[in-house]
């Protein structure tokens, strides 16, 4: 097989003469076209193929963005995501220091900071260059598509991904995420004919589960819907989330249950993704084991966290006060005007303490932040008592500014220290108590608008 006739249609212009080694060109090539499968046995090959090319020629910027995106989309369905999305974002930023023109680097770039960092702002940005160097780059329509559904802007949302579909029509994963903008839209016959294009395209994509099995399910058609998640079950080996809700939708409740039970235990043996599980309790109507999923998801950075703002799965979710509170906490809210981008503790070696840390946070204001309102960051410590409860810290806070300019028009990020001590001496005052948790809020003009806690305390 001659992987540059497979390949070439698939790669931008100016990289269809390199001026290298053909045997790394090749393996490039054989990288690109594993890389848009949907399995994990092919994505690793092309993680595989990337690491051949660039270990022949580290100045290979785009085989460095082929890694980015291969562990891009390994992450938060075969990989947990903080050993994923770290590794994305290092290929990525190694692409872009040999070729700060390479756009698609820079959307993996953008999907790192929206992951790692809870960051749209950020990710926008990203975005917004990769579309300035390339205005044709269909990876960047396709990012910049995600972002807006994140946002509540499914019309625009989904302009951009059918805009992507144009510029890249052979991409099973534009055409797969255009079902769910679909559905999103609730144009559900579209959704349908979207979906069955993505089959067509590749008959076993299946990443995460089948969109267009979804929008069956949302026609009210329940039989096919079962027979397309069979199919996807067989194919991944994984117990469905969807087959689940359907039976949910079904009145078949024990079955939906029996397939939560499926992912809970295959979850003992390798990663499965949070969201996934908190459908299905979702559409088994419990609210407290979806949320309690959810807040895995955002500990463990799931990026596919925020695509709860635009699901139909988790509608049943939005009269919660939970919810919104969760979409401002990882930044899926227009309306978020601050937003924490560090919570970092760490201890000092003190002679006279039982316990002394330092909370390094670090608050970032929306691009545009007029002055004149109120900036409010709260910090409290909390304390593990001697019978295991969380209470109000007795010790010594202090809190202090590292950033000496606080000027909130200037989009960039201040940080606060907050240190907690106690005293040996006061260890038998103390009541047995030690070091249990932080909680951070921040408030602008007396609305919260972003909040950390560890463990995971009561929320602001």
């Amino acid at each position: 097989m001659c992987w540059k006739e497979v390949c070439d249609a698939m790669v931008p212009a100016f990289v269809l003469r390199p001026q290298r080694n053909t045997e790394v060109y090749d393996l490039y090539l054989q990288g690109l076209y594993f890389s848009n499968k949907s399995s994990e046995e092919d994505l690793r090959r092309a993680l595989s193929f990337f690491q051949r090319a660039v270990e022949k020629d580290p100045t290979f910027a785009r085989a460095w963005t082929g890694i980015s995106k291969a562990w891009y989309f390994l992450a938060d369905v075969y990989v947990k995501p903080l050993d994923a999305y770290p590794a994305s974002k290092e290929a990525a930023l190694k692409a872009i220091a040999l070729d700060e023109k390479d756009a698609e680097a820079h959307c993996y770039l953008s999907e790192a900071k929206r992951v790692l960092d809870w960051d749209l702002a950020g990710a926008d940005a990203e975005l917004k260059r990769a579309l300035e160097l390339d205005p044709n780059s269909a990876p960047a329509h396709f990012f910049s598509g995600l972002l807006l559904l994140f946002h509540g802007e499914l019309k625009d949302g989904l302009q951009f991904i059918l805009e992507a579909e144009k510029l890249d029509p052979v991409s099973p994963i534009t055409s797969y995420v255009a079902t769910a903008a679909y559905l999103a839209n609730d144009r559900i016959d579209d959704a349908l004919i979207e979906g069955q294009r993505t089959l067509q395209l590749d008959p076993n994509y299946f990443y995460l589960d089948s969109a267009l099995a979804a929008a069956y399910r949302e026609k009210q058609n329940f039989s096919e819907a079962i027979a397309l998640y069979t199919k996807a079950q067989e194919a991944t080996h994984l117990p469905s989330s969807g087959l689940a809700i359907t039976y949910a939708r079904m009145g078949r409740p024990t079955e939906a249950q029996n397939i939560r039970a499926q992912l809970l235990q295959a979850k003992e043996k390798r990663y499965i993704s949070a969201p996934l599980i908190a459908a299905v309790s979702v559409a088994l109507g419990d609210k407290e084991e979806a949320f309690r999923e959810l807040e895995r998801a955002y500990a463990e950075h799931s990026g596919v966290l925020q695509w709860i703002a635009f699901l139909p799965e988790f509608r049943a979710l939005r009269s919660d006060a939970r919810f919104p509170h969760l979409l401002r906490r990882i930044g899926a809210s227009r309306d978020t005007i601050l937003a924490i981008t560090e919570t970092t503790l760490s201890e000092t070696a003190d002679p006279n303490a039982q316990n002394h840390f330092t909370l390094k946070v670090g608050v970032k204001p929306r691009p545009g932040t007029q002055n004149g309102h109120v900036v409010r960051i709260s910090v409290s410590f909390y304390d593990l008592t001697k019978d295991n409860k969380m209470k109000p810290t007795n010790a010594q806070v202090s809190y202090n500014w590292l950033t000496a300019a606080r000027d909130w028009t200037d989009a960039t990020p201040k940080f606060l220290a907050a240190t907690y001590v106690r005293p040996k001496n006061q260890l038998p005052l103390a009541g047995g108590r030690r070091y249990g948790g932080f909680v951070v809020c921040v408030y602008f003009d007396g609305q919260l608008q972003d909040s950390r806690a560890n463990p995971l305390l009561q929320p602001c």
